[in-house]
């Protein structure tokens, strides 16, 4: 298992920074439709170090009951914004991909 996350995470590394953005904005997205948007802004917020008072760009919000929000159409907006507060942005996406690689979907 550690070999398999040392390969993931080599391999991911040596992406464009265009390409780890995709590829996590996808990521994104697929927990946001398999988890709930909820769970899935909670591990972006997590792997980005982010907290619950909003996110980049003011995409991630609360909800009249507490909880994280977002529209889902605007969640791949989180990961731009990162990258415009954060100059650790690149390794925080690398980890989020790294940490939920077994969630990842690949298609052709």
């Amino acid at each position: 298992m550690e070999t398999e996350e040392k390969a993931y995470r080599e391999m991911v590394a040596a992406q464009s920074d265009e390409q780890i953005d995709t590829w996590a904005s996808d990521l994104f997205m697929d927990f946001a439709k398999r988890l709930g948007v909820g769970n899935a802004i909670e591990r972006f917020c997590s792997a980005a170090r982010l907290d619950a008072r909003g996110g980049p760009d003011h995409v991630v919000g609360i909800d009249t009951g507490g909880q994280l929000a977002a529209p889902i159409f605007e969640l791949p907006r989180a990961v731009a914004g990162l990258r415009k507060i954060d100059p650790e942005a690149r390794a925080r996406l690398v980890n989020f991909l790294v940490d939920h690689r077994q969630v990842m979907s690949y298609t052709a």
